[in-house]
């Protein structure tokens, strides 16, 4: 026995069934939440009185309007869960932070806290909590477009499912293995893992919930099931929706709205269509009414209403920008509530490697540019050379212009990838600079293997399968490079840099400039 009474014992157990649950009632969660919290602080057992906290948070993350208030309680559990060497809790409260990230639209960041979550779960947790971990793990690897790392990641989940005979959690798995299998474009290997979930189903006289009914009707649609994809759709739009996930109805009328288009019944797939945009009326479904209008536009230009389809194409193109826009802003105003906790501001370290990275690519920042360049240049590092490169995507506009801005960030997060393989693990550091603008600092190689690793940039960027993003348009990148020995200045040594990415775009673009006049490579 652990000391704990019979009546805290029921309670424990109790937030652990929950915890382990992927479908909970939130209004019955919150009162157990507040309970265990009460009882927990009345006997002095932290862990209960946070793990109440946590599970409070959980609840509240399932409405969206109180994303903010679930943050910060979930920021100061996990303060207090380090404090008291709690690592399961600490493991539970990052994979809440990842769901957080996820739909503020924060994908590096659901990806740092989906890693961590898994990395401080005790070996000795129950197999659900490993699954959940995992497939939190898995889908922030495939929002990054690890899609690879995402699959081993679901089928390690799935092994673990079924070496505890959890057919349910098994189930769930394999759904959203076959949904990022289907969005990554791979749909013939996803229809394969779809009939082994309903087979399993049908194993155990279960029907597929509402989820699994719409990934399977996307698959059957990708695969030119027309017929299959309509009557499945039928049968989810008849289907009993969740209420705690509000957009779930609306996303089944608009699969029903694609398969009737697909199908060919323009007239059944506008009256989709119509039930769809009106189940979206809701603040909270903006990114359901963007995909509304995506449809919209398609179906116009099916009945040949290009007019109409050039119309909702436009007013599907503002959505997604504004939606952006909001979820840009919603992660500021998450980041500032969880810094004005206090248990945030001793968690400053933190906060201070957040304010020097990027948001939307993970590289490091301007900031931190000014914080850093001037020690390699100035702190005492004698004759070690430090090259610096300034990167710049060429005519990155038209990118902009002629995919769509988000293209364009998708297009970003993909350079800086690349810009960040270019540096050796020994030393050095990318950032970016701002819009298209990235810069490469290496310390301690030759000017030789130093222009040998930026002109293996250059070529990396010309020669990646850009056509997935950007069709026809190519992605080339424009470097001006310079050299700092100790006791340059920065400001020398980046205006010189400058002045050879200048020389490189009027030389034509795509070459590499590490002296007025004097190209390192250009086009092949």
């Amino acid at each position: 026995m652990d000391g704990r009474s019979s009546d805290t014992t029921r309670l424990l157990s109790a937030v652990r069934e929950l915890e382990a649950s992927f479908v909970i009632d939130p209004a019955a969660a919150q009162r157990w939440a507040a309970e265990a919290e009460e009882a927990g602080r009345a006997a002095g057992d932290v862990e209960l009185e946070l793990r109440g906290q946590a599970l409070a948070a959980d609840a509240l993350l399932r409405q969206v309007e109180t994303t903010g208030d679930a943050t910060r309680i979930l920021r100061t559990v996990g303060f207090r869960a380090a404090e008291h060497d709690l690592p399961l809790l600490q493991a539970r409260v990052h994979r809440l932070l990842s769901r957080v990230a996820a739909n503020m639209g924060d994908y590096a960041g659901q990806l740092d806290h989906a890693l961590r979550g898994l990395e401080l779960l005790p070996g000795a947790a129950g197999p659900r909590l490993r699954v959940m971990h995992l497939m939190a793990l898995a889908e922030s690897l495939y929002r990054t477009r690890s899609i690879e790392s995402a699959i081993r990641r679901y089928r390690e989940a799935e092994q673990v499912a079924l070496a505890a005979g959890d057919t349910e959690f098994c189930s769930y798995v394999l759904n959203d293995l076959a949904y990022a299998l289907f969005a990554a474009g791979r749909a013939a290997e996803a229809e394969p893992v779809m009939t082994r979930l309903l087979a399993l189903l049908a194993g155990e006289g279960r029907d597929p919930i509402p989820p699994m009914l719409d990934t399977l009707a996307r698959i059957q649609l990708a695969v030119g099931r027309t017929r299959e994809a309509v009557e499945t759709a039928e049968r989810l739009v008849a289907s009993e929706f969740d209420p705690e996930y509000p957009e779930a109805e609306a996303e089944a009328a608009l699969t029903l709205a694609a398969a009737y288009h697909q199908a060919g019944a323009t007239a059944h797939a506008q009256t989709a269509l119509d039930r769809a945009r009106g189940l979206a009326a809701a603040p909270a479904l903006a990114r359901v009414r963007a995909h509304v209008l995506q449809e919209q536009a398609e179906l116009c230009a099916t009945l040949g209403d290009f007019r109409a389809a050039f119309v909702a194409y436009k007013a599907y193109h503002e959505a997604s920008e504004e939606l952006s826009s909001r979820e840009r802003e919603a992660q500021a105003r998450i980041r500032q509530a969880a810094f004005e906790t206090a248990e945030a501001r001793r968690d400053a370290e933190s906060f201070r490697e957040q304010s020097l990275r990027d948001p939307l690519t993970g590289l490091h920042n301007r900031r931190y540019v000014d914080t850093c360049l001037p020690s390699l240049l100035t702190g005492g590092t004698g004759a070690r050379p430090v090259t610096v490169a300034i990167v710049d995507a060429d005519h990155f506009k038209a990118i902009n212009d002629t995919c769509s801005h988000d293209i364009g960030d998708q297009v970003l997060i993909a350079l800086a990838a690349l810009v960040a393989e270019a540096v050796p693990a020994e030393s050095g550091f990318t950032a970016r600079l701002g819009g298209e603008e990235f810069l490469v600092v290496l310390a301690g190689l030759p000017r030789e293997q130093a222009l040998a690793r930026v002109e293996a940039l250059r070529v990396a960027v010309q020669n990646h399968a850009w056509q997935l993003l950007t069709g026809n348009l190519p992605v080339t990148v424009s470097i001006g490079v310079a050299y700092g020995h100790h006791p340059v200045r920065p400001s020398e040594v980046l205006r010189a840099a400058d002045r050879n990415l200048y020389a490189a775009k009027h030389g034509g673009r795509n070459r590499v400039v590490d002296r007025i006049g004097s190209d390192v490579a250009g086009v092949r």
